[in-house]
């Protein structure tokens, strides 16, 4: 195949197209746009939706009382929310581009594009054994041998590589099931909360507000006089520990280049996600304040000794003391199937990251190579090579440092990447101004865009600042807290640097910006290709009839030549024939013409 039959094929599946393929490895050379529009929206959620509901909101509620940590939820579900509509915007307008790493490069400048690229697949490839560590943490629920801990991180390991090396179709099925599973999870806890609160347990007390008026927000966070300082920081801890738990929903991008019909799941993709995980996590909080107190002393020692079982659960705390029995065990292994498919998504996510940095020359090229199933291999082998990290679970200091030390790796990696992603779109939108182009072209769009991403980059730029002022405040000053709390950002700051300087990068201006280039109607030719379905059936359904003679289907080869177009989508060549060559590079609108002549001609032949 030619180089410019795979610039067609490219510019009409939005696949992206490596060098191997222009020299004809063309299986080899692009992946495969094989997530259907309800896996896409699952995956994302299965890498956020997991230990930090069942886990970690224990520690939100202790540290910020229950509207402290309601309103901390609600606030950072907000500026997430927010942030994903501007990185929703820049992905229906192209959904061919690489991500905010390819839009950093393109809006920004080269070297925001090459530090974000590398911040984020770090943060990715230690977030993956940080959950196959949370999973064998998990496992000791009901196996305390810690001879056995290696065999399970070895399995789990092991599950996450060959369900990665599947393809697309498969990972993106396990996902889906996965997905599912948490969520009728999480929203069947959320019913049993209701019910203890309601006093339908069997204690039968009826709670409701109770915890509310008690105490509404930390009093005593680490001793602090006066008791409203202890009340304000306490409420700002809970800040750190939401963005934990929102971690994730900017992979959505990394699956854009592998979603068919990317335009449509994508906007789809961008409000689902946003409303059933923040509206899980809020309803959550909620009722887990409203069920337990703050200072429970079940709660507490649960939060101190940070076992990561299923006993640090609020859940299974508040269903403990409500006297219900078996949850326990059930809520252990959702979390364990939570971890391990929160470890599966952040594998995925770093081999596609590290793909695409390859593909634009900013890591090794052999990394941007694709086997026929449309898997990057060289790039998913380096990063399961890093997930062998989850075997430092297994030396002396034991998995709960192991998965301390990878957490405080990782926790400020998605603060940057979202203002990243904020910056980015407002100078994408600033961009699209000078140029002419107006927002009402916008495929998606949303009208709190572009103040809003002004709103997310100020904000998350304060919360990042104080991400470590816990460290500050203990006595003696814990310093391993907060080298922790902030090792990202000079990580960042030697990326950006290091490559502007190797590489001489200029600041992109807003005249010089491509706002348009790979920008196609996809909508408008979705609407043109459903005409012409249309008008085929119809042609089919009068020539069965005999009220049309055969020969009028040939005007067309409408069937012939969906089967090529499909099957160019899918990367098989072999499959679309030699006879519909000629009609692959013809645009939408002169087939949906040359239907509609066939449908004018239609009448003259009866």
């Amino acid at each position: 195949m030619s180089e410019l039959d795979i610039e067609k094929k490219a510019s009409h599946s939005g696949d992206i197209v490596t060098e191997e393929a222009i020299h004809g490895d063309a299986d080899a050379g692009h992946m495969h746009r094989s997530l259907k529009g309800r896996q896409v929206s699952m995956i994302a959620i299965a890498g956020t939706l997991g230990t930090g509901l069942f886990l970690g909101s224990g520690k939100a509620l202790t540290n910020g009382g229950p509207v402290g940590a309601l309103l901390g939820y609600l606030i950072v579900g907000g500026l997430v929310g927010l942030m994903m509509y501007a990185l929703g915007e820049m992905m229906v307008w192209d959904p061919s581009a690489g991500g905010f790493i390819e839009f950093s490069t393109r809006y920004v400048d080269p070297a925001q594009g090459f530090a974000m690229g590398w911040q984020f697949w770090f943060q990715a490839v230690m977030t993956c054994p940080t959950e196959i560590v949370a999973a064998s943490i998990v496992i000791e629920f009901w196996d305390t041998n810690n001879n056995h801990k290696a065999i399970y991180i070895a399995v789990m390991l092991i599950g996450i590589v060959l369900v990665n090396f599947a393809g697309v179709k498969y990972f993106g099925e396990f996902e889906f099931w996965f997905a599912t599973l948490k969520i009728l999870t999480a929203i069947g806890l959320i019913i049993v909360l209701l019910v203890v609160d309601l006093g339908g347990a069997p204690d039968h007390d009826r709670r409701g507000f109770r915890y509310w008026r008690l105490e509404p927000f930390n009093n005593g966070f680490f001793d602090l006089v006066p008791p409203s300082k202890a009340r304000f920081l306490g409420f700002w801890a809970v800040f750190t520990q939401a963005a934990f738990s929102y971690g994730g929903m900017e992979g959505l991008a990394m699956i854009c280049l592998e979603a068919a019909n990317p335009r449509v799941s994508m906007r789809t993709a961008v409000r689902a996600i946003f409303y059933r995980i923040v509206l899980l996590y809020v309803f959550a909080i909620l009722l887990i304040g409203m069920c337990v107190q703050r200072s429970d002393p079940n709660l507490l020692q649960a939060n101190a000794e940070a076992t990561g079982t299923a006993a640090e659960s609020p859940f299974v705390i508040i269903i403990d003391n409500a006297k219900i029995k078996v949850l326990p065990h059930i809520i252990n292994a959702v979390v364990l199937t939570s971890a391990f498919s929160a470890g599966n998504e952040f594998l995925y996510s770093s081999s596609r990251s590290l793909f695409m940095l390859a593909q634009e020359g900013k890591a090794p090229r052999i990394l941007a190579r694709v086997n026929s199933r449309g898997v990057p291999v060289p790039s998913l082998l380096i990063c399961a090579l890093f997930a062998c990290l989850g075997f430092l679970a297994c030396g002396k200091a034991g998995a709960n440092d192991a998965f301390n030390w990878f957490s405080n790796i990782t926790t400020l990696g998605s603060l940057i990447t979202w203002m990243g992603i904020a910056f980015a779109h407002i100078r994408w939108t600033k961009g699209m101004k000078v140029q002419g182009l107006s927002r009402s072209e916008l495929p998606f769009s949303s009208f709190l865009m572009p103040w809003g991403s002004w709103v997310v980059l100020i904000s998350f730029a304060i919360i990042t600042f104080f991400n470590g002022f816990t460290a500050c405040i203990t006595h003696p000053f814990d310093y391993q807290s907060f080298i922790s709390a902030y090792i990202n950002i000079p990580f960042f700051a030697i990326l950006f640097v290091g490559w502007k300087i190797a590489k001489r990068t200029k600041w992109v201006s807003y005249e010089e910006m491509d706002c348009s280039t790979h920008y196609v109607e996809d909508s408008v030719v979705a609407w043109l290709q459903q005409l012409a379905l249309i008008i085929e059936r119809s042609m089919l359904h009068y020539t069965k009839l005999q009220l049309l003679p055969p020969a009028a289907l040939l005007i067309v080869k409408l069937p012939h030549l969906r089967h090529r177009r499909k099957a160019l989508d899918c990367g098989r060549e072999e499959d679309a024939g030699a006879g519909g060559r000629e009609y692959s590079s013809l645009p939408s609108r002169s087939l949906v013409i040359l239907a509609l002549r066939a449908w004018l001609v239609a009448p003259l032949t009866l």
